[in-house]
């Protein structure tokens, strides 16, 4: 042995120190490419694989590691069950069940014409395929990828553009879908099969595909999702866990999810979409774990190595080989079809029947996103270990099977996927998604500061705004005198009346999104309370019309309020067409245009101390605020003796805690 013996390199060594590397420039530099450049981590690691793979600076070459399919297979899905687990732990509590109608109408309608209308595309564009072919090919890029959805639905910059309801939406369908590919993927795969031979396909797709891999799958991931919420709730009350073993808890549920799903045969990307949907089905787990990032970390862990993997992988020669009939412009039609035709015309179609779906441009939006990625190349894999099945003993996908009479088939399989994958990680995991509303979207949260008018020494401070831009009242430049006549205030018994949840809190209003003309409300939980209108027309009587608008609520609250009939009664306010800036004064939140002019108001009351904690917490100026409803704060019968006056004297004197 001699001392160079030592510098021999080794292919998974230099994968090793690769990763590490490019990981490392993307994490010192994420910041400016996710917030400035918008390219999120798929997009950058997918180029970064690129560089190094075989086509290129040749560092790094996963197809060379072995059997290539069987490693892909099994990588894909450890990303693939973490992330979905996480997506379903990450919803509001009880989501399923509130928003059921909305997501299984994306489901059933938008995988389905997803599915045919990519076959038929398929079909005519690659003539050596027959329609049940493509059926398959199709139904591997039917499920919408989990993670290429966490660029836009996450909570980096991308996500703060898109409504809390479109958000949650999308992520419960890219979780959900990626499970609900499995029957697709198994009956086209039946069909070429077993061609001509409809009962045994129809039992075997029926009874194995739907009956046992899907709901049996959903049944088991129930029962493994509430078992593990009572038994963390019971070791977290008797102090027999610690915090770090607590934080890691769904990523171990996640991993039981994909280990018992795959021994008794079941569709293991719907046992872990169930199981965490049953895991944090009240929310206890996500209060919990708020404050910490550990999702976000392992995520960007996963996401970074698989998608570097995924660049290296990249067929690029069989991209436009003749001798398969992959042709370049079949193939960039093909991906235009993904982009306009595969979703957008039936989103546009279902808009008046599913409720999360409040404007056309939000069901375009939706149509529009639907990524192509992880779950794509894992279903690939699966329609070729079932096509190789039937003549080979080997139990996982090998690359090459002679005699097989869909040899073909699966010769094309993986590079149609890649390249529709290579397309989605360009469009979806890019800023040009986000463009679809970033022009017209503006988010605003509720201050959580009082403003001062006026200090104590008389000089007037600026006003801190929802977005925490301080901007000085235009009352300086008017009337220092006066420093209220800019509020312009209506009196409170015009307040907008609060909604209560289905266990009778208050749902605390957070965020305002004005996308054209239309404001929405929404809670922290992304349920919307609010919807209203803005048209271009100029009018003076805007407190009148106000007026008018909010008599039409019940002067009593309620705590089963129906929020989506609520909401068909849409408001329009005739006001110019302006940025609304939302912010606190004394016990109220307030809504005003750029003229200073309120168009919605919410009372708040302190939160009374339940405990001594909480009471050094008041001590100490931190304790939160809660919504309390005032006496009937719609119809206030003392309304009209609410006047400007006895407003100065709230914003002028002290927080009373007394009362």
């Amino acid at each position: 042995m001699t001392v160079w013996d030592q510098l021999e390199v080794d292919k998974v060594h230099v994968a090793y120190a690769i990763i590490g590397v490019c990981t490392t420039l993307f994490a010192t530099f994420s910041l400016f490419l996710k917030e400035k450049l918008f390219i999120g981590e798929a997009t950058a690691s997918t180029l970064a694989g690129i560089i190094v793979g075989p086509h290129s600076l040749n560092w790094f070459s996963p197809t060379g590691w072995g059997n290539f399919n069987y490693i892909t297979q099994e990588v894909s899905r450890i990303v693939l069950i973490i992330q979905i687990f996480a997506v379903s732990v990450e919803l509001p509590k009880k989501y399923m069940k509130k928003h059921c109608l909305s997501v299984m109408l994306c489901l059933f309608f938008g995988m389905t014409f997803g599915w045919l209308i990519m076959a038929l595309f398929i079909w005519v564009l690659f003539a050596r395929l027959n329609f049940a072919d493509a059926l398959l090919i199709s139904g591997c890029i039917t499920a919408t990828d989990p993670v290429l959805a966490a660029a836009i639905v996450g909570k980096g910059k991308f996500g703060q553009r898109v409504p809390a309801h479109l958000r949650n939406l999308l992520s419960a369908e890219s979780g959900a879908n990626d499970g609900m590919a499995f029957p697709f993927v198994l009956l086209a795969s039946q069909l070429v099969l077993r061609y001509g031979h409809t009962g045994e396909i129809i039992k075997n797709w029926f009874c194995v595909a739907v009956l046992y891999e899907c709901v049996f799958g959903v049944i088991l991931g129930v029962l493994i999702g509430y078992g593990g919420r009572q038994l963390i709730k019971f070791c977290e009350k008797k102090n027999l866990i610690d915090r770090e073993s607590f934080l890691v808890f769904y990523i171990l549920l996640s991993l039981m999810c994909t280990g018992f799903g795959s021994i008794l045969g079941v569709d293991d990307l719907l046992v872990a979409f169930a199981a965490g949907a049953a895991f944090a089905w009240d929310g206890w787990f996500a209060r919990k774990t708020e404050e910490s990032n550990l999702s976000n970390i392992v995520d960007l862990l996963l996401n970074m190595g698989y998608f570097m993997y995924f660049g290296a992988s990249i067929p690029w020669t069989d991209f436009n080989n003749a001798e398969l009939g992959l042709e370049c412009w079949r193939l960039v039609l093909l991906g235009l079809v993904a982009i306009f035709l595969k979703r957008i015309p039936i989103f546009l179609a279902i808009k008046p029947i599913t409720p999360d779906l409040r404007s056309w441009k939000e069901a375009f939006f939706c149509g529009h996103f639907g990524p192509i990625g992880v779950g794509g190349l894992f279903c690939s894999m699966i329609a070729l270990s079932a096509l190789e099945k039937p003549y080979t003993s080997e139990e996982t996908p090998t690359a090459e099977i002679p005699d097989n009479p869909h040899a073909y088939l699966m010769r094309v399989i993986w590079p149609v996927v890649t390249f529709l994958v290579v397309c989605s990680v360009i469009v979806h995991g890019s800023s040009v998604t986000v463009m679809t509303l970033k022009d017209n979207v503006k988010h605003m949260r509720f201050a959580v500061k009082n403003p001062q008018l006026e200090s104590p020494s008389g000089t007037t401070t600026p006003t801190v705004t929802a977005s925490g831009v301080e901007r000085v009242n235009r009352q300086q430049r008017s009337s220092r005198n006066d420093p209220f006549r800019a509020l312009q205030l209506i009196p409170v018994g015009e307040a907008v009346k609060l909604l209560y949840d289905d266990e009778g809190h208050i749902r605390r209003p957070e965020n305002i999104y004005v996308q054209g003309n239309s404001v929405v409300v929404e809670d922290r939980n992304g349920e919307v309370i609010d919807e209203f209108y803005i048209q271009e027309e100029a009018a003076p009587t805007i407190l009148n019309t106000l007026r008018r608008l909010l008599h039409i609520e019940d002067s009593a609250p309620h705590h089963d309020v129906n929020v989506d009939e609520r909401n068909n009664r849409l408001k329009w306010i005739n006001i110019d067409k302006q940025v609304l800036t939302a912010y606190k004064v004394g016990n109220e939140i307030i809504v005003e245009n750029d003229n200073e002019e309120i168009i919605r108001r919410y009372v708040v009351t302190p939160r009374w101390p339940e405990s001594e904690t909480e009471l050094q917490d008041l001590e100490l100026n931190q304790l939160d605020e809660d919504i309390y409803p005032a006496a009937d704060p719609v119809n206030n019968q003392h309304a009209s003796e609410y006047d400007e006056q006895e407003i100065r004297h709230h914003l002028k004197g002290p927080q009373d805690w007394s009362r």
